[in-house]
This record gives structure tokens, sequence and C-alpha cells, in this order.
């Protein structure tokens, strides 16, 4: 058994690390978040790599890139308390893995076919007016200097659940709600994150946070490798490369 690709001990050690990232946010002990919140990208680095590498595309590529950027912005914002520039940093690291993610989702919908729904129309408009509703809400509170980046952020997260709604009937149902309800988690973090940063103090942003960002990122790797692993997906990639 290769627990590099191994999908119950990957979960495990991701389940784990996100618990121990919680109980250091609750408990106010850094050095169990130091240790436990990089590790959440890693394990999942990993596992994404070593069971997509002989399937490997532009799709998983920029899938990594999505998860390289996340522990980055993992990292620099363990550092925002003591500079206030590591959350800019932060901030400009989740934009980018965001866009990453927005970019494979739109590679999954440009390379496939399906049938015209009016679904991923609706889901997106709902996303759009629920970001717009937000950020009007949010921008106002924001300090200055650093509104035009948290404007963009929003944008950008909002393009990544339009993105992900688009594959729609362009995927296996399995792979696209995985992902969508995954993609909708992310937005659900970012605003706990935001209103508790900047509008008021939530008494559950410690651990419901990180809860809503480790549940969004696992579906989001695990609903893609149910999208390039599937059989009928590798026969279609072979013909095409025929």
């Amino acid at each position: 058994m290769d627990i590099r690709k191994n999908t119950l001990v990957n979960a495990a050690a991701f389940a784990a690390a996100a618990l121990g990232t919680i109980i250091g946010n609750v408990s106010g002990s850094s050095v169990l978040v130091f240790i436990c919140k990089p590790l959440l990208m890693i394990i999942l680095s990993s596992w994404f790599y070593f069971k997509s590498r002989r399937v490997g595309d532009r799709f998983t590529l920029l899938i990594q890139a999505g998860l390289f950027f996340s522990l980055v912005g993992d990292v620099a914002l363990m550092a925002q308390e003591q500079d206030e520039f590591f959350f800019l940093i932060g901030l400009g690291s989740f934009l980018i893995a965001q866009l990453c993610y927005a970019m494979a989702f739109a590679h999954n919908v440009a390379n496939t076919s399906g049938p015209v729904s009016f679904v991923p129309g609706l889901i997106a408009v709902g996303i759009i007016a629920y970001g717009f509703l937000f950020a009007m809400d949010l921008v106002p509170r924001v300090d200055e200097h650093i509104t035009l980046p948290v404007s963009i952020y929003a944008i950008a997260i909002c393009l990544m659940g339009v993105a992900a709604a688009f594959r729609y009937h362009r995927t296996y149902p399995r792979s696209f709600w995985m992902v969508f309800v995954g993609a909708c988690l992310f937005i659900l973090s970012d605003s706990l994150l935001a209103y508790d940063r900047f509008i008021f103090p939530l008494i559950h942003a410690k651990w419901s946070v990180i809860l809503t960002y480790a549940a969004a990122q696992y579906l989001i790797i695990t609903g893609c490798l149910v999208h390039v692993l599937d059989p009928a997906e590798i026969r279609r990639k072979a013909a095409l490369n025929t």
C-alpha cells in the first residue's frame, strides 16, 4: 500500500491536522497552530499529486498551484498579528489560489461538452448577488488602505464559485457536487473571517472559520480527483492524445 495515494490514510491525517488547528485556535496554543495549519495544504497537495500525476494535465496543474498558494496564504495569515503586512500577503496568496481554481474549473468546462442548462446561470446570479451585498456591507468598514485588495479578493472568490457552478453537466455528478459545495464552503469561510475581523467579533470564529475552510479544500480536491481519475475521463484523454 502506497500511503501517499491512500485515501483513508490521507483523509485521517488531514482531519487530525484540522482538529489540531482548531484546538490550537480555541486554546490559544500558537505552537499547535503553527505545526498543524501548514500540514493541511501539505497533506492535500501531496495526496493530490501522487494520485493524479499519471493523468496530469493543465487542470491538475492549476489545482496544484491553487493548493500551493493556499499554503502560502495560510502561513502568511498565521503571522498577521506580528505585522499587518502579512495579512495583505495572505490575501494576495489566496486571491491567486482562487484564480487558479477558477481557471481549472473553466478549463474543465471548455474541454467537455454537455447539455445546455439554465441551472448554472441561476446559481451564478445567486453567488454574484451574495458577493455584491456582502461587499457593500463590508467595504465601508474596512481600513481605507486595504479597501481595493479586499474588493478584488471578493470578486475573485465569487468568480471561483461561478466557475464551479458552470461545471454542471460538464463533469460527473459526484465531482460537480463535491467541488461546488466545497466552493460554497470556501466563500462561507472567508465571509466568516471577514465578518469577524471587520464587522463584529464572532464567538465561534476560532473554530468555524478553519472547519469550513478545511472542509472546503478537502471537498474541492476530492471532487477534482473524482473527475480526473474516472475511467471514462482517462479514456477520453487517451483518445485526444492519439
